[in-house]
């Protein structure tokens, strides 16, 4: 098993094994000739969306287990969970397998693996180093490696900055799918959930995107300029009200042949403040 990955194979099975059958097949993943790791060519993520929180509406998978002579309690809920570890990812190897949720594993959404949280749940991942930050969907088992504590996506990775490095220090915060979909601007820690459109060099030709996007849909877009020594014009559109109020803005721009936004959070801004923070160079 590489550094990319969790010992996770056991738990692509749809039949249980014995617990001795469990201790070989860990036993022998570390000399499965099949190697883990990113998929054959490039993959742009700015039009990946992270995991929107919905309530659940399956019965939670948080039934205890013991593997390899470690006893492990899932958690009956997500809520309150936080928790600062170790996070890897898995990619090919493991794609198109069945997850422990049941589900078929796909390295191109936002999903994860976790010992103890039920599934599925979500949680928030922020990688401690640059600070960047996703939502995923926990709907598997792992990692089963050192003391890695969650092992991500490859595209939930890439997000992060890690997917080269394959290991990153981050925090891991629960989220409450209940409370999350009935906030009246899908706000997450203080933060609000936006569609980001493009992240432009060119401050005029981010203008251009947004008075576009008025012209076409009729919604109001802002640009808000980023903090690099080259700075990046970023044009979004928010914040998100509801997830039906999500459901309309990506239909509308989807009909108006706009790409697929990238969802992020950020501190609310207004189309007034965006103006007064991006001057023209």
């Amino acid at each position: 098993m590489n550094n990319f990955a969790g010992s996770k194979g056991i738990w692509s099975l749809s039949k249980p094994f014995s617990a001795a059958l469990m201790l070989m097949a860990l036993a022998g993943c570390s000399s499965q000739s099949v190697q883990d790791g990113p998929p054959s060519e490039p993959v742009d993520v700015s039009g990946i969306p992270d995991a929107i929180p919905s309530p659940i509406q399956v019965p939670l998978k948080n039934t205890p287990y013991t593997l390899g002579g470690i006893d492990y309690q899932p958690m009956i809920s997500a809520n309150g969970y936080s928790e600062n570890g170790l996070a890897s990812w898995y990619g090919t190897k493991f794609h198109g397998k069945q997850t422990a949720n049941g589900e078929i594993y796909d390295m191109f959404k936002m999903t994860a693996a976790h010992k103890t949280l039920p599934l599925p749940s979500y949680v928030k991942v922020t990688n401690v180093e640059n600070g960047q930050s996703v939502v995923v969907r926990v709907n598997d088992r792992g990692p089963f490696h050192g003391d890695r504590l969650i092992d991500l996506s490859y595209v939930a990775a890439k997000k992060l900055g890690f997917a080269d490095s394959g290991l990153a220090n981050v925090t891991i915060e629960g989220i409450d799918p209940e409370t999350f979909s009935r906030s009246p601007a899908h706000e997450l820690d203080g933060e609000l959930l936006y569609l980001q459109l493009a992240a432009l060099k060119s401050y005029h030709n981010a203008q251009l995107l947004r008075r576009d996007v008025f012209s076409k849909v009729g919604i109001q877009a802002i640009v808000v300029k980023g903090e690099e020594s080259e700075p990046l014009y970023r044009v979004r559109v928010g914040p998100v009200e509801s997830p039906d109020h999500l459901e309309s803005l990506l239909e509308s721009l989807n009909d108006a042949e706009f790409e697929e936004p990238f969802l992020i959070y950020e501190k609310p801004i207004s189309a007034k403040e965006a103006e007064q923070v991006v001057k023209a160079p």
